[in-house]
């Protein structure tokens, strides 16, 4: 029996066999619908009119002679399906005077439906059922309302004193005298107290430890019967109590991370620091800033565009992962679609990259992950310099590798100091160089930028720079003569040409600045 939230209800009252063994109801029996016996009664009424159903709210343990359908006790027939679609736990007929014994028919129609039918025999007394089942409801309810309370005072206890999961888990199993334990959302146990009942380690009493609309694990616990009304409340106050303290972690955990984050975006941002409040701050966190390190930036995208990382569930993984990759020196923090680091580089360095770009790619499928990276620095204030040439890599880098790469910013080669040179120059030696095959593409849809670009990078081999574009060769030939024609040829002099080829990288680097 596995019983989950959502599905269960505390029940209250008492069944329907725990009634029957009451000395009210000595030597009756269930005459027809015995699957129907452990339901419970939540109240006793008497049938005195006929049309009694339409007064019934479901619960009712319903007593009759049969005197109000004396007449006609097929009506006891017709009676059954509608008593059972009201939710009724059981009808109870005395035998005698008015009803020699019970239906046929309506004993089938019980059974088909599950209703019980309680044969209840002539010298007991409605009244007497009526007192002693009613007051054996009330005196349950009086205990579990006892029974709640404890519960309540000693678990809101715990969870005041800020007490660990054991603590409460110690407690739980104490209040139910049922073994139970906490398991998080990979089913790993976090605390137990108790052993489950021996060949079974499948709980049958779960509660969902739920902090928003976000999972985080169950409180479990094993029993062998149908579980009580306060052990249900129990198993409920403790995943609250649970969700409560895991949702406090998170804030905490979260309120660190901002102020991780501030410090160290102030840290690369290329403001003027305070060395000795900047040193001391990162002694507080627990950082070592002596001895060179390398800013590393990861940017991560799905088919959906930018993975939100920063805040999200997500953070915790990658954060962790990227530590198992460079190591616990390694500082690493959240960015709204990906990660920053300032990581010890060693002779491994670009392998580590790699490593760290195959490991974030197997977080989900269709992940597509860029890691740049800048230059060591030894000086902690220099480090601001390592991430603005991370961010030159990363840009470049969408440009010309698309948006799954790894790149340093040592080997960015002329493009590294094509970055460097203000817009409007580079705009400048664009239009002179490349200025016509501009205006032919724009007039004319087409693509012999694109083309020259391909070329230079296929090593002016048209072999291959054909198959680079997925054209065919003679499509090739066309676009490079009109090249020619517009540019006064490709392969001219050694520094007009070399200008032509600066000027295509130049563009590319104007194109990734733009979409920066």
């Amino acid at each position: 029996m596995t019983t989950s939230a959502g599905t269960a209800r505390t029940p209250f009252g008492i069944t329907l066999d725990a009634a029957l063994r009451l000395p009210c109801l000595s030597g009756a029996r269930v005459a027809a619908g015995k699957t129907g016996s452990g339901r419970r009664i939540r109240v006793v009424n008497i049938m005195e009119v006929p049309d009694i159903v339409r007064w019934m709210r479901g619960g009712e343990l319903l007593l009759t002679t049969a005197y109000p359908v004396r007449e006609d006790f097929s009506a006891l027939t017709r009676l059954i399906p509608q008593l059972a679609d009201r939710g009724l736990t059981a009808l109870g007929i005395k035998i005698g005077p008015y009803l020699d014994a019970l239906p046929r028919e309506m004993l089938t129609a019980a059974d088909r439906l599950g209703f019980p039918i309680v044969e209840i025999p002539p010298d007991l007394i409605f009244n007497d059922i009526l007192s002693e089942v009613l007051g054996t409801i009330l005196n349950r309810q009086a205990i579990e309302l006892e029974r709640a309370h404890t519960i309540h005072e000693r678990l809101t206890a715990i969870a005041l004193a800020g007490g660990s999961h054991q603590e409460l888990l110690e407690a739980l199993a104490d209040l139910i005298h049922l073994p139970a334990a906490i398991v998080d959302d990979h089913a790993h146990v976090v605390a137990e107290a108790g052993a489950p009942p021996l060949g079974s380690r499948e709980p049958d009493l779960t509660r969902p430890i739920k902090v928003g609309t976000s999972l985080h694990g169950e409180v479990v616990a094993w029993t062998t019967g149908e579980p009580l009304p306060h052990q249900l409340m129990a198993m409920e106050q403790a995943a609250t109590i649970a969700a409560m303290a895991i949702a406090q972690e998170r804030a905490v955990v979260s309120r660190e991370q901002r102020h991780r984050t501030l410090l160290l975006m102030e840290l690369v941002s290329g403001r003027a620091l305070d060395r000795a409040e900047m040193t001391r701050r990162a002694d507080a966190m627990g950082w070592n800033l002596d001895g060179p390190r390398a800013a590393v930036l990861v940017d991560i995208r799905s088919a959906a565009g930018p993975l939100r990382v920063a805040d999200q569930p997500v953070e915790n993984r990658l954060v962790r992962i990227a530590k198992e990759v460079a190591g616990e020196n390694s500082i690493v923090w959240a960015l709204r679609s990906g990660l920053a680091m300032l990581t010890t580089p060693d002779r491994t360095f670009a392998d580590l990259c790699q490593k760290l770009h195959d490991r974030i790619a197997r977080v989900q499928s269709g992940l597509h992950v860029m890691v740049a990276t800048g230059r060591p620095y030894t000086d902690f204030s220099d480090f601001q310099k390592s991430y603005r040439e991370a961010v030159e890599a990363l840009t470049l880098g969408r440009e010309i590798y698309g948006d799954d790469f790894v790149l340093g910013h040592d080997v960015l080669g002329i493009y590294r100091m094509l970055y460097q040179v203000p817009v409007p120059e580079l705009e400048r030696n664009v239009a002179e160089e490349l200025g016509p095959l501009l205006d032919y593409d724009h007039r004319r849809s087409g693509s012999l930028v694109k083309t020259l670009e391909c070329y230079f990078r296929c090593n002016r081999n048209r072999v291959a720079t054909a198959g680079a574009l997925n054209v065919h060769y003679n499509t090739l030939r066309y676009r490079l003569d009109q090249v020619e024609r517009l540019t006064g040829g490709i392969d001219r002099n050694p520094t007009s040409r070399l200008q032509l080829e600066m000027a295509v990288h130049a563009y590319r680097v104007l194109a990734a600045k733009a979409k920066a």
